[in-house]
């Protein structure tokens, strides 16, 4: 009975070492939080409005409301992202977008042809301090920048 009994833990031993590694993956996931921060985008003729102003590597959610009288859509590009964009969006609804950002800078834009270049264009700069938005509106091909904000 000694060597079944042997033989039972050292062919238990890999199950319960997953299971200990498994458990462990479970306890550090759930101390590290992944749920996603909540970014309101208000479009209109022809500008984005950003309910927040400073971000942090991790994960949103970008809530794209269409306030205005035409279709928009919602894009961002930067690293990591690829083809992040909503469908398009009609006057008075909205549509979710999640992305995951990293340390960098992010176009946030409305990707309807020429609607970007009228001005619904938002950079970021994402870094683990907090970076900076700024907003470009174009009327004479010139960009300004929003409160604190740098052009790109």
């Amino acid at each position: 009975m000694t060597q079944r009994s042997t033989a039972t833990k050292i062919a238990l031993a890999p199950l319960l070492a997953l299971s200990v590694v498994a458990l462990g993956g479970v306890a550090s996931t759930a101390g590290a939080s992944t749920k996603a921060t909540t970014v309101k985008a208000v479009e209109t003729e022809f500008h984005i409005a950003l309910s927040k102003k400073t971000f942090s590597p991790g994960s949103y959610t970008f809530v794209a409301e269409n306030k205005g009288k035409v279709t928009h859509a919602l894009q961002i590009s930067g690293p990591g992202l690829h083809n992040a964009t909503t469908p398009d969006i009609a006057p008075g609804k909205s549509a979710d977008l999640k992305v995951t950002f990293k340390s960098g800078k992010y176009d946030i834009f409305c990707p309807v042809p020429g609607h970007k270049m009228l001005g619904m264009n938002a950079n970021v700069v994402v870094s683990s301090t907090g970076g900076h938005t700024s907003a470009n509106k174009s009327t004479t091909g010139n960009s300004t920048t929003g409160s604190g904000g740098t052009a790109f």
